[in-house]
C-alpha cells in the first residue's frame, strides 16, 4: 500500500438510528350500537399527541394496528374541525377479513369502565399491549 489506509464503506456517513417508540394516550368512545347490542367503538387521540401518526384531514388513511401481537389494518380519520384523530371502528385482520374494534378490545380484556388506552407508535405501526 502506498501509505493510505483503506476506508470503510460507512466512514463519513451518518448512521440513522431507528425511530424510537412513542407512547400516546387514546380514549375509547362509544358512538352507537351494533345490531347485536355491542357498542360501536372508536379510539380518539388528541391531534397534539398524534404527531407520529400519518393522518390526513378529510381522508381515511390505512395504518398497521397491532393488538396483543396480532396484526390488523386500521383506518385513521381526522377533520379540520375536530381536535382529535380517530381510529375507526372497523379493522381488517391478516387475511383481510373485516373485524370489529369492539371485538378486538373485548378480547383483549378492555373494560368500558376504563376509557383510556395506552398506545405505542413504533416503526409506523400503532400497538396496543
Amino acid at each position: 500500500m502506498n501509505g493510505q489506509t483503506a476506508r470503510s464503506e460507512t466512514e463519513g456517513r451518518r448512521q440513522m438510528a431507528p425511530p424510537k417508540a412513542m407512547t400516546i394516550l387514546g380514549k375509547v368512545a362509544k358512538v352507537g350500537f351494533y345490531r347485536d347490542t355491542l357498542p360501536l367503538l372508536i379510539i380518539n387521540i388528541k391531534k397534539e399527541d398524534a404527531g407520529p401518526l400519518p393522518y390526513r384531514e378529510g381522508e381515511r388513511v390505512s395504518i398497521p394496528f397491532v393488538v396483543n401481537g396480532l396484526p390488523y389494518i386500521a383506518g385513521l380519520r381526522a377533520t379540520t374541525r375536530s381536535t382529535t384523530v380517530m381510529i375507526c371502528s372497523d379493522l381488517l385482520d391478516a387475511q383481510l377479513n373485516s373485524v370489529r374494534l369492539v371485538d378486538v378490545l373485548f378480547g383483549l380484556g378492555w373494560s368500558h369502565r376504563e376509557p383510556a388506552l395506552e398506545l405505542t407508535v413504533r416503526s409506523g405501526a400503532v400497538c396496543c399491549l
